[in-house]
């Protein structure tokens, strides 16, 4: 580890301005990656920007969004081939079974459509978790996370192409699963 680079002031503050600007966004892409096991996100985006941290003087300072991103989808994904193999008990399955996708906050204050906005919200948190992994990340990392084609190839190691079959591919299987909720009736 070079020693200087922790000492330099504006790389320092470059990284605290990192820190801030993508933890929460680190956390939220994990625990969705990371579906019953999302408590488990905080750890991750902090690993992730303690990686960082111990690389500032390998990884160019323009490069660090996608490498954060690619350390978390890599602890994500360690985490996931764990829990593989953990014997699971009820208490687990009972927990995700009362688990509540939809955040507390109502917009409407019309209970009807309050209510259809919760169904559709879990519908879609559903349908996302149910992509397979390959297309659940492209569409985390481009949709949610707002990411170019060029930044969810280099976090994920895959080629351009790949990158805007799999979101085409994603973006199919979620209308197909919302089709339902789009129907006028």
């Amino acid at each position: 580890m070079n020693s200087e680079t922790h000492k330099d002031p504006v790389i320092l503050a470059a990284y605290q301005r990192a820190v801030h600007e993508y933890s929460e966004a680190l956390k939220g892409f994990a625990a969705k990656l990371l579906g019953p096991e999302a408590d488990w996100a905080e750890d991750v985006a902090q690993d992730a920007l303690l990686a960082l941290y111990r690389h500032l003087h390998q990884v160019p300072e323009s490069a660090w969004r996608p490498w954060l991103y690619r350390v978390a989808r890599n602890l994500c994904l360690d985490r996931i081939r764990r829990r593989k193999h953990k014997p699971r008990n009820f208490r687990d399955l009972a927990d995700e079974e009362n688990a509540d996708p939809v955040p507390p906050g109502p917009t409407t204050d019309r209970p009807e459509l309050l209510l259809q906005e919760k169904e559709i919200h879990r519908d879609l948190e559903k349908a996302i978790r149910e992509l397979p992994q390959r297309f659940k990340e492209v569409f985390l990392l481009c949709d949610r996370e707002g990411m170019s084609y060029e930044q969810t190839a280099t976090v994920l190691g895959i080629p351009l192409k790949t990158v805007s079959t799999r979101l085409f591919r994603a973006r199919q299987r979620l209308l197909k699963a919302m089709q339902h909720h789009l129907s006028v009736g």
